[in-house]
């Protein structure tokens, strides 16, 4: 087995998983896969549908694929008023597949899983019970990481991810290590851990952070890493 990182988190509430799958939607590499693994009833699909968000997919069709299998997602989330459709890259398919009633394994043949999985399709898989299915992600050459999500009450959850060394290079990685409420660099005021824009109070505390780079007025208090000035694949 490849080398991994693990990685703890604690979900306190609803938003703080969905937070959590924005920040794998920002990680995720066509050609990636992941295990979800979780008791029914975990929020396995809603961690999915925030996944696809973040990934800059419409989550309007996300759904439990119990019955079906396999959905592919590949339709862009819809839009704003003000953005221009040609200045958006197209984003990746998101394959979700439940393994849970698979029977045989000639099923996800006839399923097109080869196509699915081929390198030339630009495909992310999620796969939820994987140990039904083993082997069916080993072709996906982004490499297998394995999310675990555990109840640990009505809405709290612990999760523990195992990730891929290969994938600590990428830009948006470090936002998946736990990270605590913090104090808004600009506007002083306090963040919660699950703000979608943390560690800044708003999108308008963020632009003005950003503003700082364009105008070379901002300082760190350690040495550049290559990290810091990548963009992204």
């Amino acid at each position: 087995m490849p080398p991994t990182e693990i990685i703890d988190r604690h979900c306190p509430d609803e938003r703080a998983t969905r937070r959590l799958g924005l920040d794998l939607g920002a990680v995720l590499r066509p050609g990636d896969a992941l295990e979800l693994v979780g008791p029914l009833g975990a929020g396995k699909t809603t961690l999915v549908r925030a996944i696809a968000e973040g990934l800059g997919l419409d989550t309007q069709a996300v759904s439990s694929p119990t019955y079906v299998i396999v959905h592919e997602y590949a339709e862009p989330r819809p839009s704003d008023p003000d953005e221009d459709d040609d200045d958006r890259p197209a984003p990746p398919t998101l394959v979700h597949a439940d393994f849970y009633r698979l029977g045989e394994a000639d099923e996800l043949d006839a399923l097109g899983w080869d196509r699915l999985t081929s390198p030339d399709a630009r495909t992310i898989i999620v796969a939820e019970w994987p140990e039904r299915a083993p082997g069916a992600l080993d072709a996906q050459p982004g490499g297998v990481a394995r999310l675990t999500i555990e109840p640990t009450g009505a809405t709290t959850r612990d999760v523990r991810l195992e990730i891929p060394d290969s994938w600590r290079d990428r830009a948006a990685f470090d936002a998946l290590r736990p990270r605590a409420a913090t104090v808004c660099p600009v506007t002083g005021r306090p963040v919660p851990v699950e703000s979608p824009t943390w560690p800044f109070a708003d999108e308008k505390a963020r632009l003005a952070d950003l503003d700082r780079w364009f105008t070379e007025q901002y300082t760190v208090s350690r040495e550049i890493r290559e990290t810091d000035l990548e963009l992204g694949d």
